[in-house]
């Protein structure tokens, strides 16, 4: 997972940095990407430059999706977290998140482990790593230009009252960076979704294995705040049943036709969205499009 991670983000840069040579910006060298998994090395001399606008507050991730430790957690209680909820790294807490006084790497227990027979004497306290706190308010270029000289992968984040906001790593600066560069080149073809046809102005064809987080933007709608992962996951359980191999439902929801064209036994495999105007009823729209 972590090669085909890196070579994709290899691939991403390699395309980033050529779309910034045609609009002369300063680019990113690849080699902050080698060690992104674990830390950015201090010997580069790779840096981000001025080509970004974001603040560490668009991309954070919030207090309440963070898997943190309590700072007095018994061996047992931590390898239960870690089980649970494999992570990296994790930021470590006394009394409440907005405390954060540590931040243990997996490998550091694996370590311990290593060297001590006896887990009764386990304590985080002497193992974690002091944290690292950055401003939401700073911007992501620069904030990775800082972790990047400390070699830090992953960062508490700040609010305006100094209490914890959430955390960022290097990896999601990273991704962000590359994606804006990317984005900024309106004729690089991966801006356009393979997942998705446009077949007329409101018409699109998708493949229904596609995340429903991506097609919220693109049809304006949100879906329900269920455990489905794909539209056929959703179009599934809205039918109540999968269809049969002669059928091609269509279903509503919200402001938005999917029509079901293609199937099998276990899944929906492809759909038409059609998208209606707000205030105009199913049926008047419905007569309106193209067969």
């Amino acid at each position: 997972m972590t090669i085909a991670l890196i070579s994709l983000f290899s691939l991403m840069v390699g395309i980033a940095c050529f779309v910034a040579w045609r609009k002369g910006l300063l680019v990113i060298n690849t080699s902050v990407l080698k060690n992104v998994g674990e830390h950015a090395s201090a010997e580069s001399e790779t840096n981000i430059y001025e080509f970004n606008d974001k603040h560490i507050s668009d991309i954070v991730i919030h207090r309440i999706d963070m898997c943190v430790l309590e700072v007095d957690l018994s061996y047992k209680e931590v390898m239960d977290v870690i089980i649970n909820r494999p992570y990296n790294r994790y930021p470590v807490f006394e009394e409440d998140i907005d405390q954060i006084v540590g931040i243990i790497h997996v490998k550091d227990i694996l370590s311990y482990l290593h060297n001590h027979n006896d887990t009764t004497k386990f304590q985080l306290r002497n193992i974690m790593h002091d944290p690292f706190f950055i401003l939401e308010s700073q911007r992501v270029d620069l904030a990775f230009k800082d972790m990047q000289k400390e070699q830090i992968a992953l960062a508490v984040v700040l609010d305006e009252y100094g209490g914890t906001e959430g955390l960022i790593t290097t990896e999601d600066m990273v991704k962000e960076m590359v994606t804006d560069v990317l984005q900024e080149d309106d004729s690089y073809v991966l801006n356009k979704p393979s997942f998705i046809q446009q077949l007329a102005g409101n018409r699109y064809r998708i493949n229904a294995n596609s995340p429903l987080y991506e097609l919220e933007g693109i049809l304006g709608i949100t879906f329900p705040e269920e455990n489905f992962d794909t539209l056929s996951d959703f179009l599934i359980d809205q039918l109540g049943y999968t269809p049969a191999n002669h059928e091609k439902p269509n279903l509503l929801y919200k402001n938005v036709q999917f029509e079901i064209t293609e199937h099998t036994s276990q899944q929906i495999q492809s759909a038409i969205a059609t998208i209606y105007e707000e205030g105009v009823t199913y049926i008047d729209q419905f007569h309106k499009q193209p067969s």
